[in-house]
């Protein structure tokens, strides 16, 4: 693949051609002329610069030839200069002007993606498995430097505090279907869940905590979930080291790795073809292959593995196991639309 040229690759040719300009000026005065070094030097910058200065003496039909190629060298190497420090002004600025305007245009047209608040380590990994599973994301950060990042990585994202409505505002939290605070300090965290809560009483929030005491506070403030990475990574070393196989069988159906299966959860929306109907009854002809592993009734505990006379009621949530197709059609009848 052709490598792209930095954009200041017309500024060190143009210095470059002119510094060899200057050498060649010199060299061919000495060889022409008979002049000294220095003589010969000031001669030529002073061709290059055309300023008028004093000529050292009266040069020969050569020289005068030679000079005025000098000349005619000089003034090109300028322009060439000039033309490609002003184009590299503009380029940037018009750049950032329509990068910065077209990033406007996409968060005022974004919706039903996730918001992360905060893109350090963790953030980051939360923003690479977001996008290898195609879910739009806008990411909120304090620095420069990492909003820049976020962006480079194929990000959208917003500079400012994650803790002020508008920020948050911003961002298109009123339309995001999730929002995740990653941030390092735990008090940053429990302000934005507080913020993010109020203006969208329905929306669901993931929040980091750095220490046990923190989780509790998180929850009150209205977290759906309170997430340790500190903790999660210890259970995951942990089982990685108990039961290794079965840690990465999960890791490739829950990642998507695996095409002829795949790991989902579905609700119930009301309305929906499975409405009042059991398991058994769903799970047949075209759902066969279809495994319904749990089931979350409203204000109720999970049942594993539920028995086959269960009744799908609208606001349940199934968690299936299958192929996509498979997958995709019982969403489709768990869905209000069919």
């Amino acid at each position: 693949m052709r490598k792209s040229r930095s954009p200041y690759w017309h500024i060190r040719t143009a210095l470059l051609i002119f510094l060899a300009l200057i050498i060649i000026g010199t060299i061919g005065y000495m060889l022409i002329e008979h002049w000294g070094f220095l003589d010969s030097l000031y001669m030529t910058v002073i061709t290059i610069s055309t300023v008028g200065f004093r000529e050292i003496s009266i040069p020969s039909k050569g020289g005068e030839i030679f000079t005025m190629f000098i000349i005619i060298c000089g003034l090109a190497t300028v322009v060439y200069v000039t033309t490609s420090m002003v184009e590299l002004l503009l380029e940037g600025r018009l750049l950032d002007m329509f990068g910065r305007r077209r990033a406007l245009r996409e968060l005022k047209d974004i919706t039903g993606h996730y918001v992360l608040c905060g893109y350090g380590r963790v953030g980051k990994q939360v923003a690479m498995e977001c996008k290898k599973r195609g879910s739009s994301l806008v990411v909120i950060e304090k620095g420069e430097q990492e909003v820049e990042e976020a962006r480079s990585d194929g990000f959208n994202a917003v500079r400012g505090d994650a803790t002020e409505e508008a920020v948050l505002r911003k961002a298109g939290i009123e339309r995001a279907s999730g929002l995740v605070t990653a941030l390092s300090s735990d008090a940053d965290n429990l302000y934005t869940i507080m913020t993010a809560r109020i203006m969208r009483p329905d929306i669901f929030i993931v929040g980091r905590c750095n220490s046990a005491q923190t989780e509790s506070k998180l929850y009150r403030a209205g977290a759906d979930r309170a997430i340790s990475p500190h903790n999660v990574g210890g259970r995951r070393m942990a089982a990685l080291l108990l039961k290794p196989l079965i840690c990465d069988f999960l890791d490739v159906v829950t990642h998507g790795e695996l095409v002829e299966l795949t790991l989902e959860d579905i609700t119930v929306e009301p309305g929906a073809a499975v409405t009042g109907r059991s398991i058994r009854d769903i799970l047949i002809e075209d759902l066969k292959g279809v495994g319904i592993l749990g089931l979350k009734k409203p204000q109720r505990d999970f049942v594993i593995n539920p028995r086959g006379d269960t009744v799908i009621d609208s606001g349940d949530i199934l968690i299936t196991t299958g192929s996509p197709d498979k997958v995709e059609s019982l969403r489709k009848l768990s869905s209000s639309g069919r």
